[in-house]
């Protein structure tokens, strides 16, 4: 890895350990339970540190614990981590809520158009990811989120239409001109009634399947569901510089069912920062 990269990741890691460390000690405080998702769960594992190549943290709640948490979030952090609802704002980054870390400002990110999200996803961030019962139907709860994701589309500044093929191209062209007449808090609060529609009972002592229901409809996330057992009588934990954080249950079944052969370690060239180009 270049000289030049490795630095930008060293202050990246640095930044994303401190949003870690201070969601951990405010869910302690209330008795907040949470888990490391995605690739940060993943480098707790494999790496019992960051992925050395990964930029940003993921996190997953219950719903509960998700609503606890947005609530004494703002009175409770360093006022250097903002809270991004996406329900707040008019234009659609997706539908996961953050943390920024507003002490590092990055000059470029993968996806440009920092002016247009008025620089709100120009830093670290720490998303939020939400555990949700899955609904009866629930294929169809899915189609019909997809459905206002891509309505949602309509807020984004551009579109790669390239990764749709043949008449999805076409739809999804549709369907964001619809959206772009939508307010998008309205299209929000409609994704929100979908994300719950399983209800918001206990997992505890009942046989209900989760699905994390903000994830972004890409092949390997969406729809990915799995049962209780990965979250009941507590977590397990996984080690990242030298500290323990929570982690799901059974988490090489987990991984597996995300991942693979997640030991594996991807080819060299796929070892790049995903959100970010340029620090200053």
């Amino acid at each position: 890895m270049e000289k030049e990269v490795q630095e930008y990741l060293d202050r990246v890691h640095d930044s994303d350990f401190a949003m870690l460390s201070e969601v951990d000690r405010i869910c302690k405080k209330h008795g907040i339970q949470y888990f490391l998702h995605g690739g940060t769960f993943l480098g707790a594992v494999r790496h019992q540190d960051f992925i050395p190549w990964d930029d940003d943290v993921d996190i997953l709640f219950l719903r509960k614990d998700y609503e606890k948490f947005l609530e004494v979030f703002e009175s409770e952090a360093d006022k250097r981590f903002k809270l991004l609802r996406f329900e707040k704002y008019p234009q659609f980054f997706d539908f996961i809520t953050k943390i920024a870390d507003q002490d590092l400002t990055y000059e470029g990110t993968s996806f440009g158009a920092e002016d247009f999200y008025e620089n709100r996803y120009s830093h670290p961030t720490l998303d939020l990811f939400v555990f949700d019962i899955e609904a009866g139907h629930h294929k169809w709860q899915l189609t019909r989120m997809k459905f206002l994701y891509a309505l949602a589309m309509g807020h984004r500044p551009y579109i790669d239409y390239s990764k749709f093929d043949g008449a999805m191209k076409t739809v999804a062209k549709v369907l964001a001109g619809i959206g772009r007449v939508i307010p998008f808090k309205v299209i929000a609060r409609q994704y929100i009634k979908l994300q719950t529609l399983g209800g918001l009972a206990e997992v505890h002592g009942e046989k209900k399947t989760l699905f994390i229901s903000n994830e972004q409809p890409d092949p390997r996330y969406w729809g990915l569901d799995f049962g209780p057992e990965h979250l009941i009588d507590g977590p397990d934990t996984g080690i990242i510089r030298g500290k323990e954080f929570p982690i799901p249950k059974l988490h090489d079944k987990w991984l597996t069912k995300t991942y693979g052969n997640f030991m594996a370690l991807p080819p060299e060239d796929k070892r790049v920062p995903m959100h970010v180009n340029i620090i200053k």
